[in-house]
């Protein structure tokens, strides 16, 4: 289960944090009343009386057809499968106080060319893989409000290969650990109408390691640090029951990627180097709703328009991205203090024109930007 994730949000951002929440579209920062809470609202923990726990994984399946070059070659992404996990546990220590661990991955991106494609000087191989640890403490200030906070420790590593020449092979393998921190709020107006906040600070990563090269002039297997820092994002939802076998939710959540300014390679033994970003920040809007049909089943659908942040001229191979729209649907099964939660996910990605730049060996155009996405969540209430 421990694979690099494949971008398919805005960035290199990734909101697929369980099944149910994947099915509604990522909207349950309201709503927050199932283990997942731990991660989409810390604060509404406190809507969880005893002790629960969920764990599972979303399966990805990205393509997309990139054609560039002088003589307009098109190139596939490989058929790579890629399965980030996730896993919670909430605990009620008493009437006013719970305590939360959530483990996910909330930034990741997997890119795979042929080996010789035509933009194999830039990359063929790009994988950024990282996982979060988050425990929080939640205390409820009032009947109605809640808050939470605690830090999050984010393990990340990074995979990059491209050739520089026709038979020089540069293959670029670091890890290493960032803190940050996070807050939020859940507010219960009445038994209709909730309300949740949640902010994720900005994170420093520097990730230490090797190159290493097969051969050719002047390069030489030496040590490297790659440095840059994760956004800040700020995520606003309301939910609305109007009676007890539904329930809707509408959210807002704003990226701030003006923080990524930079990658920043500095090697041991060569000139350092720095791959300029200067992204802008983005808005992913999320609509999901739930319906009990039976009382052991619930039927979720969703929808995600998701901004893309990348600028024109900064454009790489390592995202091919643009815009895109995600259609969700699942279901979940009670049977006792056991859940079992599924989902299924069609992401598009808009067609996307790109001219020359620094990053691209010529004119290039993404079309068939598409993903698949298939979710598992079991859960347990003590």
């Amino acid at each position: 289960m421990l694979l690099p994730t494949v971008c398919h949000a805005g960035g290199f951002a990734l909101n697929e944090l369980s099944a149910r929440g994947n099915a509604m579209g990522g909207a349950t920062i309201a709503l927050a009343d199932d283990a997942s809470a731990a991660v989409y609202n810390p604060a509404g923990i406190t809507q969880q009386p005893g002790t629960s726990v969920m764990f599972g994984v979303t399966a990805i399946a990205p393509t997309a057809d990139v054609r560039t070059g002088p003589a307009n070659e098109t190139a596939t992404l490989k058929p790579n499968v890629y399965t980030p996990p996730h896993a919670y546990l909430v605990h009620q220590l008493n009437d006013n106080v719970w305590l939360s661990a959530a483990v996910y991955t909330r930034f990741g991106l997997g890119t795979q060319y042929g080996f010789d494609w035509a933009g194999t000087s830039s990359t063929y191989k790009a994988e950024l893989a990282s996982y979060s640890f988050a425990p929080n403490i939640a205390f409820k200030v009032t009947d109605s409000l809640s808050f939470a906070f605690g830090p999050e420790i984010i393990y990340s590593s990074a995979d990059l290969r491209k050739r520089p020449t026709s038979t020089t092979d540069m293959k670029m393998l670091v890890d290493g650990v960032g803190f940050g921190a996070q807050a939020s709020l859940h507010y219960t107006f009445n038994d209709e109408w909730s309300a949740g906040f949640v902010y994720h600070s900005s994170q420093k990563q520097s990730d230490s390691g090797h190159v290493r090269y097969t051969e050719g002039p002047g390069m030489r297997d030496q040590a490297v640090t790659i440095k840059m820092t994760l956004p800040a994002s700020y995520s606003l939802g309301v939910a609305y029951k109007p009676n007890k076998d539904w329930k809707f939710e509408a959210d807002a959540v704003f990226t701030q990627w003006q923080d990524y300014k930079k990658l920043k390679y500095d090697f041991e033994d060569q000139a350092d180097s720095t791959s300029w970003k200067h992204w802008r920040n983005v808005w992913r809007f999320q609509l999901g709703g739930e319906y009990m049909a039976t009382d052991w089943l619930a039927l979720r659908a969703g929808f995600v328009w998701d901004q893309d942040p990348i600028r024109r001229g900064y454009e790489d191979y390592m995202l091919p991205t643009n815009d895109r729209k995600i259609y969700s649907a699942g279901f979940g099964i009670i049977d006792d203090n056991m859940t079992y939660d599924f989902s299924l996910m069609y992401l598009i990605n808009n067609d996307r024109s790109m001219d020359k730049n620094n990053n691209l060996v010529g004119a290039t155009h993404i079309t068939n930007s598409r993903a698949y996405m298939a979710g598992f969540s079991i859960g347990y209430k003590f």
